[in-house]
């Protein structure tokens, strides 16, 4: 099975699903991928849907994602994830948040982009 990015068109913020089986390193990558995307088209929000994909993380990992996610979304104003509940961990949401990004995971794609919509703090 194969790692997939798609990226949506037409949307006011950056939209990216992602699917199939994802390291430490893919997850790193399409952070990085998302962020060069929303700097060019000068976007400030994203959202990664990630319910499709089967992560291989350690708790470790967890805390080196939400690090690494925390640098290359910087500059954007909100990020959300959405993924599965048996995926919901936390600790990497927590990471990247405690590095000042403003980050919230979701088990639910309508409450993602309600939120990402929204002008509430958090």
């Amino acid at each position: 099975m194969s790692f997939t990015l798609t990226v949506e068109q037409g949307l006011p913020y950056i939209f990216v699903v992602c699917t199939g089986p994802v390291s430490l390193a893919e997850l790193c990558a399409a952070a990085d991928f998302v962020a060069s995307l929303a700097q060019r088209r000068r976007q400030q929000r994203a959202l990664l849907e990630l319910s499709g994909t089967q992560p291989d993380l350690s708790f470790t990992d967890h805390l080196q994602l939400g690090t690494h996610v925390a640098q290359a979304f910087g500059t954007l104003q909100r990020v959300g994830t959405v993924v599965s509940q048996d995926n919901r961990v936390g600790t990497s949401e927590k990471a990247a948040r405690k590095s000042g990004l403003r980050l919230r995971t979701f088990t639910d794609l309508e409450t993602a982009q309600k939120w990402l919509l929204s002008d509430d703090i958090m």
